[in-house]
């Protein structure tokens, strides 16, 4: 742990100037509680979320949980304040929130003091060693929910195994993916590592009348949509020149560009203007200029599902550079077919098994890219892959269920 603390402290600087990023930006933002200042809380779960991401991951998770326990107090910690708000906005005033505190030893200790709660979930692989230390010091069950480990992850911590092997060991279980997942964790040197699946693949597909209407104003003609999610610097580029090249036979094509991160939002409507495409923004775009518009920016944050809901073809992006790609699942459970890139790696299981069952299928380039949309153009084409993809979601549910049964203590 030397080593982890060395670390910290020389990082001290870059995480400084994050906190104060957030501090000016949003309003939501809570310094104190960062630097481990808590408001007393109790609580009979606690359950950690990075992000928005995480977040939505666990919305059924915490859905199920309330209504398991209608008495029951949930805490929930998030990292960004978008995850913060994204909570406010699924569960205001039915769960606690605080922000995570640095994992410096000080700050962790002085949050545990405010805190009584007899055990700690965390959601996806976010493995803070003072924060998990303090919590088995306090006698807290530990576990780690929806834990995933590329082959390149635990390649990297292999590198690091003074740090890894009791990072891995304070856990008292992670609840593992697949198979693979917790092959991995166990050769790092976590105890107790069932199969239990993906609680994301237990998501449905909303009955959301916005929809609808949003898909009125943007393809009022019926016209052919395909989104890019969650994309990364480096990628934009190319599913513009895709869709220009599109363009040329289905001129009334239509693209949702929606960037993984909000610090991007601006540059890359930029980017949109400067390859000749009228744009429309969500966030400032009234609904009747949408259909006047060759690409729609998603800046706005959780509503990837609706996004998803209005494409008749998802690109599942971060996986046109070496960024490992995001999860399809979403875009499967909504009968969505499925294009992805070349590097999936952070999903690997998820998405071979897609691209197995000819619910998804992988491209190496943009030339492959429009082949592939312009196939799919064909409504049949379409009806036939998302329903595999389909198929597919469905055959993989039930993580839900197992992963409540194991946070009954």
């Amino acid at each position: 742990m030397w080593l982890y603390r060395l670390l910290l402290t020389l990082a001290a600087p870059f995480i400084a100037r994050r906190i104060w990023r957030f501090h000016k930006r949003y309003d939501n933002y809570r310094v104190r509680e960062a630097l481990g200042d808590w408001r007393p809380v109790t609580a009979d779960l606690w359950l950690h979320c990075a992000s928005v991401g995480e977040v939505l991951a666990a919305k059924a998770l915490i859905e199920q949980w309330l209504k398991a326990h209608p008495e029951g107090r949930l805490l929930v910690t998030t990292v960004t304040p978008t995850g913060e708000a994204q909570l406010q906005k699924s569960f205001a005033g039915r769960v606690e929130h605080r922000y995570l505190p640095l994992d410096h030893n000080t700050c962790v200790k002085r949050a545990l003091r405010s805190l009584n709660c007899p055990q700690l979930a965390i959601i996806e692989t976010e493995l803070w060693p003072n924060l998990l230390q303090q919590a088995k010091a306090q006698g807290m069950i530990i576990q780690v929910i929806n834990a995933r480990l590329s082959q390149r992850s635990a390649d990297r911590y292999g590198k690091f195994s003074l740090v890894s092997k009791p990072l891995m060991a304070l856990p008292d279980r992670f609840l593992a993916h697949a198979e693979a997942d917790a092959e991995r964790f166990k050769a790092l040197g976590a105890k107790d590592v069932p199969v239990v699946g993906n609680i994301k693949f237990d998501v449905s597909a909303p009955d959301d009348p916005e929809v609808l209407k949003w898909q009125a104003h943007l393809a009022p003609q019926k016209e052919f949509v395909w989104i890019a999610a969650s994309t990364h610097e480096g990628e934009d580029e190319q599913f513009l020149e895709a869709h220009k090249t599109l363009q040329q036979q289905v001129p009334e094509a239509k693209l949702i560009l929606v960037p993984r991160h909000p610090e991007r939002f601006d540059s890359v409507y930029e980017r949109c203007q400067q390859a000749g495409f009228s744009t429309a923004r969500r966030s400032e775009n009234a609904f009747e200029q949408w259909s006047q518009a060759d690409v729609l920016l998603g800046d706005s944050m959780g509503e990837m599902m609706r996004y998803f809901a209005m494409a008749d073809v998802a690109f599942v992006a971060g996986s046109m550079i070496e960024r490992g790609g995001h999860n399809p699942i979403e875009p499967a459970v909504l009968a969505k077919p499925i294009i992805v890139g070349e590097h999936t790696f952070n999903f690997a299981d998820i998405t071979e098994s897609l691209v197995r069952d000819q619910g998804a299928c992988r491209v190496h380039s943009v030339e492959e890219l429009v082949q592939q949309l312009l196939m799919l153009v064909n409504a049949d084409q379409r009806l036939q892959m998302g329903q595999r993809a389909l198929h597919n979601a469905q055959a993989n549910q039930g993580a839900l269920a197992r992963v409540l049964r194991y946070l009954e203590v």
